[in-house]
């Protein structure tokens, strides 16, 4: 839900059964408190409706919720609760191997690069986005905001709108970055970048710093199976790369073109508990590619192994490369980075398996 103590606003969907909730009271969804009020309104929400919440920085008024009472909480409470309500942010655990993540295409384009006008109800900015490379990547636009929240929205090329908000940072010294989606890049080249925001008017209370582009995976990964099992398949990987990549054919469906080995790509999974898991690797290699070395990381735990030849680079077959562990519940990586090429390409990859140990 959130990256720092500072936190996004988020729409919420009032769920059915929920009871009439006044302006500026709590609500508790999924275990965490959430604070209104409705964003520019003084309606009271009702089942049904898309509103606008943020996470409260004060204890909530719920005589249910430990060491709280009505309007006022225990002191262990208040002090908790006055600095991180949530507790301690879990930070996703790191590699064994340094790992260059900015390496592959991320693209910053900095206010000062751009070009500004006034618009009858928005603010104007416009860029010429050069990329790289295709794929998906992720828009944040980065500004401080002292005044109340502003809409924000941005095109690329002749693709859909992406649309969000800037909510109120602490002050107009340190960004915030608005994430507003996912975008899709046909193809290397130059694209117009436009982004429709507040204008000058707001003075020194609001201001754009940048819009960034982070390379993304092709497709969300949806979750562990009901077995228990991942599949980390190639489309649900991030990849950091100048020529290895994702390819969509359906003969394919795999990271290919591995042909820089400083290239690597990383998924990023949840787990509901801690555990143990088998790992799996669906690889291919051409006839006189093989022998690479690669590295599969996952937290503190490496497993090294060699590519094999298997007649062609979309012949797949399933390896067992060992065990690893994740010590608790959460967000988690994998990655795969070559150590040493042997051919003309590392390898191809279609997909991840991990399988629970008892």
């Amino acid at each position: 839900m959130r990256t720092n103590r500072w936190f996004p606003w988020k729409r919420i969907m009032i769920p059915p059964g929920r009871p009439l909730i006044p302006k500026g009271y709590f609500l508790h969804l999924d275990g965490s408190p959430i604070t209104l009020p409705l964003a520019h309104t003084n309606q009271t929400p009702l089942p049904g409706d898309l509103c606008h919440f943020r996470p409260s920085l004060h204890p909530p008024f719920s005589a249910d919720r430990p060491g709280t009472t009505g309007r006022h909480s225990s002191p262990a409470a208040t002090a908790a609760s006055a600095t991180e309500p949530f507790g301690a942010v879990r930070e996703i655990p790191t590699h064994s191997l340094e790992l260059d993540r900015t390496r592959g295409g991320a693209i910053k384009l900095n206010a000062s690069d751009g070009s500004y006008s006034d618009g009858s109800h928005f603010g104007n900015w416009r860029w010429t986005l050069k990329a790289k490379r295709w794929g998906r990547y992720s828009v944040r636009v980065h500004y401080t905001l002292t005044r109340t929240e502003i809409g924000m929205q941005v095109r690329i090329g002749d693709a859909a709108m992406l649309k969000g908000y800037a909510s109120r940072t602490r002050d107009n010294v340190d960004s915030h970055a608005a994430e507003l989606g996912y975008a899709y890049i046909p193809a290397a080249g130059e694209y117009p970048l436009t982004l429709l925001t507040g204008d000058r008017s707001n003075g020194e209370g609001f201001s754009i710093k940048s819009v960034e582009l982070v390379p993304g995976p092709e497709a969300d990964f949806s979750g562990p199976n009901i077995d228990g099992t991942i599949e980390l398949l190639a489309k649900h990987a991030t990849t950091h790369s100048e020529a290895m990549r994702y390819e969509p054919k359906t003969e394919k469906n795999c990271l290919g073109f591995w042909t820089n080995p400083d290239d690597w790509a990383e998924w990023t999974f949840k787990l509901h508990g801690p555990g143990k898991y088998k790992v799996e690797l669906v690889q291919g290699c051409g006839t006189g590619s093989g022998g690479s070395e690669v590295a599969l990381l996952a937290g503190k735990d490496t497993l090294n192994f060699k590519v094999e030849e298997t007649g062609g680079f979309q012949n797949w077959k399933k390896r067992d490369l060992g065990v690893v562990e994740f010590a608790d519940a959460g967000d988690h990586r994998i990655a795969l980075k070559p150590l040493k090429k042997s051919g003309n390409a590392v390898m191809d990859v279609q997909q991840i398996l991990l399988t629970p140990v008892d």
